[in-house]
């Protein structure tokens, strides 16, 4: 009698465990034991989420998740953080994947070191041009090779181009500069960096089969860093075309908002037909930069910069620049001019208001944003126009405008806070290859402006919620796609980062080293 009372009580334990089980969700990934950075609305702070199809289908605390949801797959993280994926949104994608095949000078220290990297790298590459990056200087002046006379000697029938640790300028020896139409200001091989681009541009594309392989690379390298989109500005119609072919057949899995370049075969294709958004293709945006870099007097400025320097130049003019924003509306397209002078982004706004509506929806952008005039401020909060900028730009700059500007240019420099005020909100983005990609070191940055008193406002740096926002949500937003990620919510991919410190609160120096223990792309682990 006994034994069948026991019988009775076990089969209705298990009956009530099976009940219980069966009126449970079913998700293909719990996350529990976290401490989860929404970056919703409020900025919650959350234990638990369940995951499904690729999306986040319940966000909340250990006790409410568990009840809810079982799964065969159970992500116990025993207190690290979890973050959403970080969003590059200014970077040149197939620029980078080529950087991943150039000989690396970044540990040549001697002139003979320089020339046996080189000639390495051609017995690698026959037949090839010798591309290489990382050169190791102070000034163009004090550096290892100071001009292309080995160059010439070593490499008389083999372009050879070099480019420095911070593309600020470049060294071709005379076949590159023959074979690219270019000559050197100084005549000893020396490129400043609009030049060293305008080459760069001519070195030969390798095979799409070679090229595909880099761009893998480079995605590795981006999920390494936790970077779970990008961006590809001014990508060509041959990059449109491999991009779109390999994220078709599934090679590519990180998505690359792609904003066009203005040529003639984008816009035959694609600029001039309905913009494209689909899960595996988005091309909504048209690129262009207006001016150079303003450590070399090549920015567009009211004023000139420093004494006795002359003013930049305008890349196209006014009316081509008038034309083509109204062709992009026409046809229902973002803009996305780069400006670095106060004049150059003036021109950009007051084209932009000739043609947008106020309070519109369109999301044009300025990019690589250095200077503005106090004045133009209330263009981005009229036209709802995104400020997108690259914060390793103030490293670069800080010195250079603090030797070189008056306390007006100063003003108008790298005034962040100022542009948070108007629509609060604010792209960052990496600029690589030309920068690096690691969100935290690209955080760092956006914290790391000194004290400065602009227009009643003494600090320009953003704050670290400010910084993540901008590589999450804020970049989310600039790409149309703030319904789909940016942030950790109920119906949106499952795009998340898992470390070991909390980026937000935790000692800013250290931020660059922290390293993402695991990366999640729609729900799926790729680091």
């Amino acid at each position: 009698m006994r034994l069948r009372k026991n019988r009775l009580v076990a089969l209705l334990g298990l009956s009530m465990l099976m009940g219980g089980c069966q009126h449970k969700e079913v998700a293909d990934l719990i996350i529990k034991n976290a401490k989860i950075y929404t970056v919703n609305n409020s900025f919650a702070v959350m234990q638990s989420a369940a995951i499904r199809d690729g999306k986040f289908v319940a966000v909340g605390s250990d006790a409410n998740i568990s009840a809810r949801f079982m799964s065969d797959s159970i992500l116990d993280l025993r207190g690290k953080f979890v973050y959403p994926g970080f969003i590059d949104g200014h970077a040149h994608f197939v620029e980078f994947a080529l950087s991943l095949s150039q000989a690396d000078l970044s540990d040549a220290e001697s002139l003979n070191a320089v020339i046996n990297k080189l000639s390495d790298y051609k017995k690698k590459h026959p037949g090839e041009w010798i591309i290489a990056q990382n050169l190791i200087y102070n000034s163009p002046d004090d550096c290892i090779i100071t001009d292309n006379t080995l160059l010439n000697k070593f490499f008389e029938d083999t372009p050879v181009f070099i480019w420095t640790k911070d593309y600020k300028w470049a060294l071709a020896n005379n076949a590159l500069l023959d074979a690219v139409g270019l000559k050197s200001i100084a005549g000893n091989g020396y490129l400043d960096s609009q030049q060293a681009q305008q080459a760069a541009r001519q070195i030969p594309r390798p095979a799409d089969s070679d090229l595909s392989v880099l761009l893998k690379q480079a995605e590795r390298q981006y999920f390494n860093a936790g970077v779970t989109s990008t961006t590809d500005f001014g990508c060509t119609y041959q990059n449109v075309r491999l991009i779109d072919s390999l994220r078709e057949i599934g090679y590519l899995q990180i998505p690359v908002y792609l904003i066009l370049e203005p040529s003639k075969e984008n816009i035959d294709n694609y600029i001039s037909k309905t913009p494209v958004n689909t899960g595996k293709q988005k091309m909504m945006a048209v690129g262009i930069d207006l001016d150079g870099r303003m450590s070399q007097y090549r920015a567009v400025t009211l004023q000139p910069i420093a004494d006795g320097k002359s003013n930049g130049k305008l890349r196209i003019s006014p009316d081509s620049l008038m034309r083509l924003c109204q062709f992009a509306y026409d046809h229902g397209f973002q803009m996305c001019v780069g400006c670095v002078g106060d004049s150059a982004v003036r021109l950009a706004l007051k084209t932009y208001a000739n043609i947008l509506p106020n309070k519109n929806q369109l999301r044009w952008r300025i990019e690589n944003l250095h200077m503005i005039a106090h004045k133009d401020l209330k263009y981005f909060n009229h036209y709802n126009i995104i400020p997108s900028i690259q914060p390793v730009n103030y490293q670069y700059n800080k010195l250079f405008v603090s030797e070189n500007m008056d306390r007006k240019h100063k003003k108008e420099v790298f005034a962040w806070k100022q542009l948070l005020g108007q629509n609060q909100g604010i792209v960052s983005g990496s600029n690589a290859p030309y920068g690096s990609l690691n969100p935290t070191e690209i955080m760092y940055d956006a914290m790391s402006q000194e004290k400065r008193r602009i227009h009643n406002k003494q600090n320009q740096k953003m704050t670290p919620t400010q910084a993540l926002k901008s590589l999450t949500i804020w970049s989310a937003y600039a790409q149309f796609d703030e319904q789909q990620k940016g942030s950790i919510e109920v119906g949106k991919w499952a795009d998340f980062v898992v470390v070991g410190k909390s980026i937000t609160t935790m000692y800013q120096p250290d931020l660059p080293q922290v390293v993402v223990e695991r990366t999640y792309l729609k729900g799926k682990r790729v680091k």
